[in-house]
């Protein structure tokens, strides 16, 4: 039997809901400019795709609080934002922390792959569920990246709280998904995320002091030009 949405959401839950999203969407733009110190081309699609996360977020903590409030009022299009929203955005963020990694930007294509075979995947069952699990590689695949970012940085502090993320991205949703949750669940699982969250933005806030700061891409290209053929 389907879950009626309006009687599923506490108010304040709700409410406490942007306090996640916030978090998410303050780290995607602390570790956008930080991936920008280290190599400057990706800087505005990593904020970019940052943006896009975030307004993914918003836009289902916007519903929970509609569907929460008296009167209900459901509006599916700003819950299903959401996962097309990671799904695309996260992907951006790889991209260019990889870009850091090897020192040079790379394509963006491959990297939109998985995204747009989830949103063809979704159309064609009617549902979010393939972009949920394309959100969710994406999200551990940032996680592996700004690891051995911090770790080649010498942050060990840092790896430890994109762990603590990767952890956290892989064991929250499931728990979410299940149907009939008491009040006091959701806010454990909701309390986590937020956890969950703020490991993520501090890691980034780490990354952010410790990158180079712009001169890889530049040194990068001096170096191909000075190799003779």
């Amino acid at each position: 039997m389907a879950v009626d949405p309006c009687t599923e959401y506490n108010l304040l839950l709700a409410a406490e809901d942007f306090v996640p999203v916030m978090l998410a969407g303050a780290g995607t733009v602390v570790l956008g400019l930080a991936a920008g110190r280290a190599l400057p081309s990706v800087r505005v699609p990593a904020l970019l795709a940052g943006a896009l996360v975030t307004v993914g977020g918003l836009a289902k903590a916007i519903w929970k609080l509609l569907v929460a409030a008296e009167p209900c009022r459901n509006y599916p299009f700003l819950e299903n934002m959401l996962f097309p929203c990671l799904a695309f955005g996260f992907a951006g963020i790889a991209c260019a922390l990889v870009g850091v990694r090897k020192g040079r930007p790379v394509a963006w294509w491959p990297f939109l792959v998985l995204p747009v075979l989830g949103s063809v995947a979704a159309v064609w069952i009617w549902d979010t569920g393939p972009l949920l699990a394309v959100s969710a590689i994406n999200a551990v695949l940032i996680g592996i990246l700004a690891i051995g970012i911090a770790l080649r940085e010498q942050h060990r502090l840092g790896a430890a709280l994109f762990v603590v993320y990767i952890v956290g991205t892989l064991v929250l949703p499931p728990l979410a998904a299940r149907p009939n949750q008491s009040l006091e669940l959701q806010w454990a699982e909701q309390a986590t995320n937020t956890l969950v969250q703020l490991c993520f933005l501090l890691g980034a806030f780490g990354l952010r002091r410790r990158v180079g700061t712009g001169t890889t891409e530049s040194t990068t290209t001096t170096s191909r030009v000075g190799v003779p053929s």
